[in-house]
């Protein structure tokens, strides 16, 4: 009974652990992006790194971040800068997170 009881509670922070579901922007002409939190956790799995830092927790609807920023290093600009992750400046890149279709 206790190890059903430790693998339901392991169960339940693996779950709490991934993060929320993806989310995707509009994109423009480039293509929708989707943000995947599960795989940008498995590269930096310190949540306080890009929340609070980076971005602002808040419920409900996320505005897109603007290329404008990202390229002057705000929002995913602050590691997609080319040493950290691909660059938000690339063009070869942009295929990384817009999708087409």
């Amino acid at each position: 009974m206790i190890a059903f009881l430790g693998a339901i509670l392991v169960q339940k922070a693996w779950a709490q652990a991934k993060g929320p579901a993806d989310f995707e922007f509009a994109g423009g002409a480039q293509g929708k992006v989707v943000f995947s939190h599960e795989k940008h956790a498995a590269k930096n799995p310190k949540c306080t790194d890009c929340h609070v830092k980076v971005f602002k927790m808040t419920k409900g609807q996320r505005s897109a971040p603007k290329m404008a920023d990202m390229e002057k290093g705000q929002s995913c600009g602050t590691c997609h800068d080319g040493k950290a992750a691909f660059s938000v400046k690339e063009q070869a890149d942009c295929a990384k997170c817009h999708k087409k279709g």
